[in-house]
């Protein structure tokens, strides 16, 4: 059958929902840090908080912060322009360490609350 209408499950950017903005913002995913420092890494632990933020300087990238507010690694998803907009928008989110290995560092991604 063909046709149109209907919610699409296959819309990776979680629209479609009616809901509106906040829907969109009500991220959570699992990814790997992209460009870990190793120093920092290996002050981590599973189940560590990460502050997740926009920085613009030397460019636009989502990234992973410590306590300290120290750089950890960059944050990549197929969500991330929803996430950089939502970051521009207030929102905010955290990232929870899940797994370390070598310098391969998991972390959940979800609002802050």
């Amino acid at each position: 059958m063909s046709g149109g209408g209907g919610s699409s499950s296959s819309d990776w950017r979680g629209r479609g929902s009616g809901i509106g903005d906040d829907d969109k913002c009500a991220i959570v995913e699992r990814t790997i840090l992209a460009s870990p420092v190793p120093a920092l890494v290996a002050t981590l632990s599973v189940g560590d908080l990460l502050s997740i933020e926009l920085d613009i300087n030397p460019r636009k990238r989502v990234v992973a912060k410590n306590r300290l507010g120290q750089v950890i690694g960059a944050i990549t998803s197929v969500r991330l322009v929803d996430i950089i907009e939502c970051l521009e928008s207030g929102h905010s989110y955290d990232g929870q360490v899940t797994s370390i290995s070598g310098g391969r560092v998991g972390i959940e991604i979800r609002p802050h609350v």
